[in-house]
């Protein structure tokens, strides 16, 4: 049974009726009219975020109660195909930071792209994924993880989250510099 709209209680009412009943714009925008003492959720999960906890839940379904399984398949088939991962540093960004980055030190080891290891960083900063989840393509989770503390701990991060930067890039460097905040 459908619950009815009631009529207005008087004259002035009634415009402010017609507009909730017959709304021409999408519920969203009720977003700029949150309630007297609502705080807007800044660290709410992204899609990112979402497609990499989707990624995670696809990896263990032969672990899962089978409603789980059947709830997994039903979230993977109206998403469609999840990516890995997608890069976010844009050339013009990367001429940038490249002068920012420290001169690479070779410690043994296969020497890595200092590009790539950095997509896993600001990947990870993105996402909110566990290092041990990062996906092979963007390098070894040791490596990546080990650069992360370094350049955490020479500033070298930092200064990547001050630099001037395009405005597309603008949002990952967001992320990085809270994911920074939250790592400290």
């Amino acid at each position: 049974m459908q619950a009815r709209a009631r009529p207005p209680a008087s004259a002035a009412d009634s415009d402010d009726f017609d507009l909730r009943v017959h709304r021409a714009q999408p519920p969203d925008c009720l977003e700029q009219r949150a309630p007297t003492g609502a705080a807007r959720w800044n660290s709410a999960p992204n899609g990112e975020h979402a497609a990499a906890w989707l990624r995670e839940q696809s990896a263990r379904r032969p672990l899962l109660q089978p409603r789980q399984q059947s709830l997994i398949d039903e979230l993977l088939s109206l998403v469609g195909e999840v990516p890995v991962w997608q890069p976010r540093i844009s050339d013009a960004a990367w001429r940038t930071l490249s002068g920012v980055l420290p001169a690479p030190s070779h410690t043994g080891g296969r020497p890595r792209s200092e590009r790539q290891i950095l997509e896993a960083i600001v990947h990870i900063a993105c996402t909110g994924q566990a290092w041990t989840h990062l996906s092979p393509a963007l390098g070894p989770v040791l490596a990546c993880r080990r650069r992360f503390l370094r350049w955490q701990d020479d500033g070298t991060l930092q200064r990547i989250c001050r630099a001037v930067l395009p405005e597309q890039d603008a949002i990952w460097q967001q992320q990085l510099a809270a994911y920074i905040d939250l790592s400290a």
